[in-house]
């Protein structure tokens, strides 16, 4: 069985690739999916993760609680050191496992998804690694928005796996992800249809051996030996080619005589003008050159067609319009618009109202406990309690408020309302006090705040901003096509 491996580095988009191969019917043993296995209730890595960590780690029903986990081990070394010294050698028999059923099944060809599959010494039982890979500032990126984490959380993070320029070097194959995602899918599935075809051909005899087959049945359907060809046969494959040669001369030299006469009595067709002929071939070659062009400028303009419209749903389902009421109706009645509301959402927590951060923010729109009291007061909300901030309606109720008082705190200017919401009114107010960041006192822009998590974040919601307000609320273009989304959003990127 050809087992090919695939790794890359955290929010490189290797799960992405992983599912278009299963899709092309390549089976899967899935790193990610065995570590869940271990570590859900019952599995054989917890109780060893109880003796190692306490059962503080644990939930209550009796799974690994895999967020609390993770703010320990990527923040201490040891910790981590320890918990891979469980989970590898489990994690391994598993993976072998799951190779050898495969292999009892008559698996031609298998998928071995392992992130760390450098750093757990597996690539010993793959016979070809394919590794995805993105430039480093945009898996900064990506795994922030996925994760709701800072910059310094995210960079952290990918500093615990092998450098991604290590991973490349030692991969056999480079999966590039940093276009688009149809782009990606394209590659993925040219390189498993070569995979494929070379196995194939790998498997089918060689031309050595039909040639072998071929000879033996010629020799069974004329049993009877030919009778031997003259040594001095003009077309005997057996004389040296300095032979021959002479032989044939002689042949064509003779049958010329032969017919002299027939040569000089046959009347000779009338021969086209030298220049007629080379002004049709040129007419041809210019015809075939123009046929050419317009052929590849077709094919030009479709691919970037189909370019565009892929990047055009990608970014669709990258946004989408979840409690569309509820924002509608809190936007309104708050002045504001539900385009900056959804930017908010989505960048504080993806739309999930289950979200809670390492800090303690709750729901949609990430509202602190303290924030969400006070808050609580100002709407004079009866036997308020935080749990309330699970509710949707609730939380958008509160995070609209909040936004029309930054609003009338910091005079409609929104990029000082966003970074207020992320970094707290007080640093607002001493960041329009410094004459190197706002020259106004009133206004700020996402280039002059200072390099950190909230510059990071102002332009993710300012860019989120122009993608919403572009693909559902422009009121001349209720439909915009790619070109106008993109230009809108590389106007708020300014």
């Amino acid at each position: 069985m050809y087992v090919l491996g695939l790794t890359g580095g955290i929010a490189c988009g290797k799960s992405t690739v992983s599912r278009q191969i299963r899709h092309m019917g390549i089976p899967v043993i899935d790193g990610d999916e065995l570590s869940h296995r271990l570590t859900d209730r019952g599995g054989k890595a917890l109780d060893p993760i109880r003796e190692a960590f306490g059962d503080g780690m644990l939930l209550p029903e009796g799974g690994l609680d895999r967020k609390k986990m993770g703010r320990l081990v990527f923040s201490d070394d040891a910790s981590m050191e320890k918990l891979n010294a469980i989970m590898h050698p489990l994690l391994r028999t598993s993976i072998e496992e799951e190779l050898a059923s495969l292999q009892a099944a008559g698996t031609p060809v298998c998928l071995m998804d392992m992130p760390l599959l450098f750093e757990q010494h597996l690539e010993g039982l793959c016979q070809e690694v394919w590794c995805v890979a993105l430039p480093e500032h945009v898996q900064i990126e990506r795994l922030c928005q996925r994760d709701h984490l800072t910059e310094a959380e995210a960079i952290a993070r990918i500093r615990t796996q092998m450098p991604l320029t290590e991973k490349i070097r030692r991969a056999q194959r480079v999966i590039d992800n940093s276009g688009s995602e149809s782009r990606t899918m394209s590659d993925v599935q040219d390189m498993c249809a070569a995979l494929l075809t070379r196995l194939e051909s790998g498997q089918a005899p060689t031309r050595h051996r039909r040639a072998d087959r071929y000879r033996q049945s010629a020799d069974v359907s004329n049993p009877s030996p030919a009778p031997a060809a003259p040594a001095s046969n003009p077309q005997d494959p057996e004389l040296p080619i300095e032979r021959q040669v002479p032989r044939i001369r002689d042949i064509s030299e003779s049958r010329s005589e032969q017919h002299e006469d027939d040569r000089v009595y046959r009347p000779t067709p009338p021969a086209l003008p030298q220049g007629l002929i080379w002004s049709l071939f040129l007419t041809f070659l210019l015809a075939l050159a123009l046929l050419a062009s317009q052929f590849f400028m077709d094919a030009f303009l479709h691919g970037r067609r189909d370019e565009r419209q892929a990047a055009y749903e990608m970014t669709l389902r990258n946004h989408p319009m979840r409690y569309e009421e509820l924002v509608d109706h809190y936007a309104a009645l708050y002045n504001l618009q539900p385009a900056f509301v959804n930017a908010i959402i989505l960048n504080e927590s993806s739309f999930d109202y289950h979200a809670e951060s390492g800090v303690g923010a709750r729901g949609l729109m990430q509202l602190m406990s303290s924030t969400a009291e006070w808050i609580a007061g100002k709407l004079q909300v009866r036997d308020y309690t935080f749990d309330m901030m699970w509710d949707p309606e609730r939380n958008i109720e509160f995070g609209c408020w909040y936004l029309n008082y930054l609003s009338g705190l910091f005079s409609g200017d929104p990029v000082c309302v966003i970074s207020a919401y992320h970094a707290g009114q007080g640093t607002v107010a001493g960041w329009l006090s410094d004459p190197a960041i706002s020259s106004d006192g009133r206004t700020l822009s996402v280039t002059s705040l200072p390099e950190g998590p909230t510059r990071t974040y102002a332009g993710r919601v300012t860019l989120a901003y122009a993608i919403y307000d572009a693909l559902y609320f422009h009121a001349l273009n209720p439909e915009p096509d790619a070109d106008s989304l993109f230009s809108s959003a590389h106007l708020a990127g300014q």
